[in-house]
């Protein structure tokens, strides 16, 4: 198995360059800090910087402390293209995040235990403007954290932490949709309905991430306290896998599971930080993987958006997916490279490289390299449907198939400026480029691991 070891530099340096054991290896990772350190246009938003965020600092370099041992990764990333990272980030912040004093001047039947916990608030917008989803928040948090815009981290962990599904029953994940008002705008009292999974993960992932490197406690134990709501009410006790909400009720009585859903990497840290189920979440994890793996291997190499514990693409009966849309690799399913690619550029693990390598082959048969040719939807089983092009988050999860090999090193490169220079649609819908953030931020190697998770 091949590794790319990257020196370790403080979040000043301009580019983390791979050494491997091939000269001709292309660059794998870019500093953090890349984007103050950019030559990025002066009249673009700026990243922010929060004196106050915890970060830990060497006495001698004012740097954050990088653990050696987390200076190895697995996938193989073109060349980073920062300026244009950095306008699409200061893009996506002015499109999709508004902070409470932005949006609310004068509070009108909020109460004043919301007031509190929302002043210094900030929100990512939904399709709906004036709504927000805890699905935006997770994204949000993980985006900021990646680009190290430690101020606009703080206030979404703040947003997020102001509409628990229960405190008195120790639900600390947030409920998956505030609506919005015409008086306080997405920072209402209206929250509803109970927890999504994949956003309570992103959201712990973010946190337990944001802890290692800087030490802040509260990070922690908030992450903690997630983890242990998640085990306790999404994790099928059956099967070991995650189900979309903690009412999996709701959900064909909690056998039917969204692909999309299961992050590797945030069960990873569950069983490094929440030490006292660890050989649960390590259950939970080899569950996981041998899923993804049985589904996969039953279609044609990707996966369905919704399907049931015996792997038959199943309606999940909340109405996002139903007749034959549930045998398409589609607007869930496309979060899946993502989930995968990222454990095995950290882990390496061989059954994320094996399915990753398996889809990647399908990627490239279905578009013979050409990411412009991607479609919108594939069908999990049978004859490839003639669909409309697919969007830059279709597009960038194909692209982060190809970084599992570097055979496919100049189609990365290629399909890298592509979803780079997509702008966005006319329209409120913020999915596609919350996405295309996302893979962005994957294949221009911001993803940096700061410590040995």
């Amino acid at each position: 198995m091949k590794k790319y070891l990257l020196p370790v530099l403080g979040v000043t340096t301009a580019m983390l360059m791979a050494c491997s054991d091939e000269s001709s290896s292309p660059s794998n990772a870019v500093d953090p800090g890349i984007a103050s350190s950019a030559s990025v246009d002066p009249g673009l938003l700026p990243v922010s910087s929060d004196a106050n965020s915890g970060l830990i600092l060497s006495s001698e370099s004012s740097t954050p402390v990088v653990d050696p041992g987390a200076s190895t990764y697995y996938a193989v990333f073109p060349t980073p293209n920062q300026l244009a990272v950095q306008t699409m980030y200061n893009n996506w912040i002015a499109k999709f995040y508004v902070t409470y004093e932005e949006e609310v001047t004068q509070p009108v039947y909020l109460g004043a235990v919301m007031r509190e916990k929302l002043a210094a608030s900030a929100r990512i917008k939904f399709d709906t403007p004036k709504n927000t989803v805890s699905e935006g928040i997770g994204y949000g948090l993980l985006i900021t954290y990646f680009m190290k815009d430690w101020e606009r981290f703080n206030r979404l962990f703040r947003y997020y932490k102001a509409y628990p599904v229960s405190e008195a029953d120790g639900l600390y994940f947030m409920k998956w949709m505030v609506k919005g008002d015409d008086m306080n705008g997405g920072f209402s009292a209206d929250a509803t309905g109970g927890s999504a999974t994949d956003a309570d993960l992103d959201v712990m992932t973010a946190l337990f991430l944001a802890y290692g490197e800087t030490g802040n406690a509260e990070y922690l134990e908030y992450a903690k306290g997630i983890a242990g709501a998640i085990y306790k009410t999404e994790v099928n006790a059956t099967t070991h896998l995650l189900m979309p909400g903690n009412d999996g009720k709701h959900m064909n009585d909690g056998y039917v599971y969204n692909i999309s859903y299961f992050s590797l990497v945030a069960l990873r840290l569950a069983i490094k930080y929440d030490t006292e189920r660890s050989a649960a979440w390590q259950q939970v994890l080899d569950a996981t993987y041998d899923f993804m793996t049985r589904v996969q291997a039953a279609g044609n190499g990707l996966w369905p958006d919704w399907i049931n514990a015996d792997g038959v693409p199943t309606d999940p009966e909340n109405g996002s997916s139903t007749g034959k849309l549930n045998n398409f690799y589609g607007l869930e399913g496309v979060r899946i490279p993502l989930r995968i690619m990222w454990d095995y550029n950290w882990f390496g693990d061989d059954r994320a490289k094996t399915m990753a390598e398996t889809a990647a082959n399908f990627a490239f048969t279905s578009t013979g390299g050409d990411i412009t040719k991607t479609l919108i939807k594939y069908i999990y089983q049978g004859e490839q449907p003639t669909a409309g092009q697919g969007g830059a988050h279709f597009r960038g999860a194909f692209c982060a198939l190809w970084t599992v090999s570097p055979e496919k090193a100049a189609y990365t490169s290629a399909c890298n400026e592509t979803i780079l220079n997509m702008a966005y649609k006319q329209n409120n819908i913020y999915f596609e480029p919350s996405m295309q953030m996302l893979y962005s931020l994957f294949i221009n190697g911001y993803f940096i691991k700061y410590w040995n998770y």
